[in-house]
C-alpha cells in the first residue's frame, strides 16, 4: 500500500524522519514543496498523511488514487472569516506576509521556533513560501474530503489551538479523532509511534 506524506509550511521531508521508519512494510513517499531546495511531487498514493498546511494541500490536490486521509496537526480552513470565527485572525497572517517579504530567513526561523522546530540549515526560497502563506490566508476547503478520515491533534499545539482543532473537519462526525495530551505541533516527530498506529489501523480498514 502506498502512503504519501505532505509536510506543512516552512517544513520539508525531514518532518517524517521518525514516522516513516515505523511504516517499513508500506511504500512511503514524501513530497517536498521546495522551500529550501528542489521540489518533489508524489503523483499517486492510497493514503495521504498530511501535516499542518499539508492538509490544505492534500485537500486541494490529493495524489491520484488517494482513498483515505490522515491529518496530523492539520486543518481544512486556517484563517478566520465571518462563518469561521475559530481560525487565525487575518491581520496576524498579513503581518507575517509583510515580514516574509523583507526577511524570509528570520520569518521562517521564528515560525519554526514557535512550532518547536530547529531553524533550517539552508536558505529559504521566498516564492513558494509566499505562495503558500497566501493559501493559508485564503483557502477554505471545508467539506472537500468525503473519504475515510483520521484527525490527529496535539493538546499543546500553539499553531492549531483547541478551538480551531474542534472546528477542523466539523462536517465529519464519522472521522476518527485522536488528541495527544502531551504533544504540540510536531506530532509526526514527537509522537511517531501513536501516529503510525493510527495509520496502520486505517490501512487495515481499507484492506
Amino acid at each position: 500500500m502506498r502512503i504519501a506524506f505532505l509536510h506543512g509550511w516552512s517544513g520539508d521531508r525531514a518532518l517524517w524522519s521518525q514516522l516513516i521508519p515505523q511504516l517499513r512494510d508500506f511504500t512511503c513517499l514524501a513530497d517536498d514543496r521546495g522551500y529550501f531546495g528542489a521540489p518533489a511531487v508524489v503523483p499517486a498514493a492510497d493514503i495521504v498523511v498530511a501535516h499542518s498546511f499539508g492538509t490544505l494541500r492534500a485537500l486541494a490536490r490529493p495524489p491520484a488514487g488517494a482513498r483515505a486521509l490522515v491529518a496530523i496537526n492539520g486543518f481544512d480552513c486556517f484563517a478566520a472569516r465571518p462563518d469561521f470565527p475559530h481560525g487565525v485572525a487575518p491581520r496576524v497572517l498579513a503581518r507575517m506576509a509583510d515580514r516574509l517579504a523583507v526577511d524570509p530567513a528570520g520569518t521562517v526561523a521564528a515560525f519554526r521556533a514557535r512550532c518547536g522546530a530547529l531553524p533550517p540549515d539552508r536558505a529559504p526560497e521566498p516564492v513558494p513560501l509566499a505562495e503558500d502563506l497566501a493559501r493559508l490566508r485564503g483557502d477554505d476547503l471545508r467539506g472537500r474530503w468525503t473519504g475515510p478520515l483520521v484527525v490527529i491533534h496535539g493538546a499543546r499545539d500553539p499553531i492549531v489551538p483547541p478551538a480551531l482543532q474542534a472546528a477542523t473537519f466539523a462536517d465529519r462526525p464519522d472521522a476518527i479523532r485522536l488528541t495527544l495530551p502531551d504533544h504540540g505541533h510536531l506530532a509526526p516527530l514527537t509522537a511517531a509511534l501513536s501516529c503510525a498506529g493510527a495509520i496502520r489501523a486505517l490501512a487495515a480498514r481499507l484492506g
